[in-house]
């Protein structure tokens, strides 16, 4: 094998056990248990509109887009089909508020949004659960080390997440 051949070969094995390489390939596994969940329990909503419905509630009705777009780390264009989507179907309702001297609003769950999430809660906690009791490491350690990584990162290049 020549010099450049070998040079590929490092770079290419050097990719495939970096860190950054095994977080894109656990992401890639994520969407794919997401889709597959969604598919063979035939939920109602995506696991996306789940996640936002979780959201809302956990911030009582005082969320408006532009911040639930950050959370869930989507564009506000969409998450306001999202929530479009949401409305019409009557998991939510958008409420007038007024937050700092100007009109927002703000979004609530309906009756049928709360219902709604906690049934599919009561049906995926138990699997995720079930893999991170599994896991033979401590979670929130995991979490931390990647926190620390994502604030590295942030001091390398100029970004605001």
């Amino acid at each position: 094998m020549n010099t450049i051949d070998t040079t590929k070969k490092n770079l290419a094995e050097g990719f495939i056990n970096s860190l950054y390489y095994q977080i894109k390939l656990t992401e890639k596994c994520s969407k794919m248990l997401a889709k597959q969940l969604e598919e063979n329990l035939e939920l109602e909503i995506t696991l996306d509109e789940l996640t936002a419905l979780a959201t809302i509630s956990m911030h009582n009705g005082e969320i408006h887009q532009r911040d639930l777009a950050k959370i869930l780390l989507k564009d506000r264009a969409n998450t306001g089909r999202m929530l479009n989507n949401l409305d019409k179907n009557g998991y939510i309702k958008r409420v007038e508020k007024t937050k700092n001297k100007r009109q927002a609003n703000m979004i609530n769950l309906t009756e049928k949004g709360t219902k709604t999430l906690d049934k599919l809660t009561d049906i995926i906690r138990p699997m995720f659960d079930n893999v991170h009791n599994k896991m033979t490491f401590d979670i929130d350690y995991l979490k931390k080390g990647l926190i620390e990584l994502r604030e590295l990162m942030k001091q390398e290049i100029d970004i605001h997440i």
